[in-house]
Protein backbone atom coordinates (compact mmCIF):
# COMPACT_ATOMS: atom_id res chain seq x y z
CA UNK A 1 0.00 0.00 0.00
CA UNK A 2 1.07 3.51 -0.57
CA UNK A 3 1.77 5.82 2.34
CA UNK A 4 -1.06 8.21 1.47
CA UNK A 5 -3.52 5.31 1.45
CA UNK A 6 -2.31 4.16 4.87
CA UNK A 7 -2.69 7.70 6.17
CA UNK A 8 -6.19 7.89 4.74
CA UNK A 9 -7.14 4.61 6.42
CA UNK A 10 -5.75 5.76 9.79
CA UNK A 11 -7.61 9.06 9.49
CA UNK A 12 -10.84 7.23 8.64
CA UNK A 13 -10.42 4.88 11.60
CA UNK A 14 -9.81 7.79 13.97
CA UNK A 15 -12.83 9.68 12.70
CA UNK A 16 -15.02 6.59 12.97
CA UNK A 17 -13.86 6.04 16.54
CA UNK A 18 -14.79 9.58 17.51
CA UNK A 19 -18.38 9.13 16.50
CA UNK A 20 -20.56 11.44 14.55
CA UNK A 21 -21.95 14.84 15.21
CA UNK A 22 -24.69 13.56 17.47
CA UNK A 23 -26.27 16.24 19.59
CA UNK A 24 -26.19 15.42 23.27
CA UNK A 25 -29.55 15.33 24.98
CA UNK A 26 -28.11 15.69 28.46
CA UNK A 27 -27.71 19.41 28.95
CA UNK A 28 -26.23 20.60 32.22
CA UNK A 29 -28.64 22.46 34.44
CA UNK A 30 -28.13 26.20 34.40
CA UNK A 31 -26.79 27.43 37.71
CA UNK A 32 -28.08 30.74 38.95
CA UNK A 33 -25.63 33.62 38.99
CA UNK A 34 -24.46 34.67 42.44
CA UNK A 35 -26.00 37.78 43.89
CA UNK A 36 -23.94 40.94 44.04
CA UNK A 37 -21.47 40.75 46.91
CA UNK A 38 -21.86 37.00 47.42
CA UNK A 39 -18.55 35.11 47.59
CA UNK A 40 -18.26 31.74 45.84
CA UNK A 41 -14.90 30.69 47.28
CA UNK A 42 -11.58 31.97 48.55
CA UNK A 43 -8.73 32.59 46.16
CA UNK A 44 -6.10 32.57 48.88
CA UNK A 45 -5.89 31.93 52.63
CA UNK A 46 -6.85 34.65 55.07
CA UNK A 47 -4.03 36.31 56.99
CA UNK A 48 -3.09 34.37 60.12
CA UNK A 49 -0.27 35.76 62.25
CA UNK A 50 0.81 32.24 63.27
CA UNK A 51 1.21 31.13 59.62
CA UNK A 52 2.00 34.32 57.70
CA UNK A 53 4.10 37.45 58.04
CA UNK A 54 3.88 40.85 56.41
CA UNK A 55 6.42 41.65 53.65
CA UNK A 56 7.14 44.92 51.81
CA UNK A 57 6.87 43.68 48.22
CA UNK A 58 4.66 41.38 46.18
CA UNK A 59 7.37 38.71 45.83
CA UNK A 60 10.35 37.26 47.70
CA UNK A 61 13.36 35.67 45.99
CA UNK A 62 14.54 32.45 47.63
CA UNK A 63 18.15 31.26 47.63
CA UNK A 64 17.49 28.88 44.73
CA UNK A 65 16.41 31.81 42.53
CA UNK A 66 12.68 31.10 42.63
CA UNK A 67 10.33 34.02 43.18
CA UNK A 68 7.61 33.29 45.69
CA UNK A 69 4.60 35.58 45.40
CA UNK A 70 2.83 37.13 48.36
CA UNK A 71 -0.89 37.49 48.98
CA UNK A 72 -2.57 40.90 49.27
CA UNK A 73 -5.04 42.02 51.89
CA UNK A 74 -6.24 45.61 52.16
CA UNK A 75 -5.96 45.63 55.95
CA UNK A 76 -2.40 44.21 56.29
CA UNK A 77 -0.81 44.65 52.85
CA UNK A 78 1.36 41.91 51.31
CA UNK A 79 1.79 38.75 53.37
CA UNK A 80 3.50 35.43 52.76
CA UNK A 81 3.90 32.07 54.49
CA UNK A 82 6.59 32.09 57.17
CA UNK A 83 8.45 29.02 55.87
CA UNK A 84 8.03 29.74 52.14
CA UNK A 85 11.77 29.44 51.33
CA UNK A 86 12.65 26.67 53.80
CA UNK A 87 13.11 23.98 51.13
CA UNK A 88 14.37 26.36 48.45
CA UNK A 89 17.73 27.48 49.81
CA UNK A 90 16.55 30.05 52.36
CA UNK A 91 16.58 32.80 53.51
CA UNK A 92 14.33 32.83 56.55
CA UNK A 93 11.75 35.41 55.55
CA UNK A 94 10.32 36.13 58.98
CA UNK A 95 11.56 34.30 62.06
CA UNK A 96 9.11 33.53 64.83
Amino acid sequence: MRNWLKGLMVTGALLAGCGGTEAGTDEPAAQPAPEHGQVQGMLYPAYDEALHCVVRTSSVRCGSGMNMYAYWDASVGYYIERNICSGRGGPIICPY
